[in-house]
């Protein structure tokens, strides 16, 4: 017999074949230095940009850790004024509390959904509120802080459900 594919085992060891160099593959993926588990793993140029999430490093998601790596590899080439930015935001993002955080990318979520007209003027409404005296904007803030709990919804989310005896049967 010349031809090997209808040897019954050699399908069978090329896919044996495959799944290692796919194991090999995912171990080199999942090494530490690809993930940098700890602060400690990250190299010192990340260390030096990522620095005002060092607190917080522990408690990031892997995909959030390889996120913010990602950020760090583009650093070097970002024009100063991005790189200033960048490094501001990330100081104001370390001060913010878990449950801020959380409500910050609720927010982010809920303008990526909105139509590109509205969401395009988002920036220009932050700046003029952003421009307004401070009273004008604490009266504001409780005024949305006040609507809030108007447009929740009516019925009780843990609301008992009904005895068995108590459905019908058809």
């Amino acid at each position: 017999m010349t031809a090997t594919r209808n040897h019954p085992f050699s399908a069978a060891a090329l896919v044996a074949k495959l799944a290692a160099v796919l194991f090999v593959s995912l171990g080199l993926l999942l090494s530490s230095s690809a993930f940098a588990q700890k602060w400690q793993d990250l190299k010192p140029a990340e260390q030096n940009v990522l620095a005002p999430l060092q607190q917080d490093w522990q408690t990031l998601t892997d995909v959030r850790k390889r996120k913010w790596r990602e950020i760090a590899a583009k650093y070097p080439a970002m024009p100063p004024d991005q790189q200033k930015n960048l490094q501001d935001r990330m100081v104001g993002w370390a001060k913010l509390t878990p449950d801020e955080r959380r409500k910050a990318r609720e927010q982010y979520n809920e303008l990526k959904t909105l139509p590109p007209d509205k969401r395009a003027a988002v920036p220009q409404k932050w700046d003029e509120y952003q421009n307004l005296p401070p009273e004008k904007r604490e009266e504001l803030r409780k005024k949305a802080a006040d609507a809030k709990p108007a447009s929740a919804p009516k019925a009780a989310p843990n609301a008992p459900l009904p005895a068995i005896s108590d459905v019908k049967k058809p």
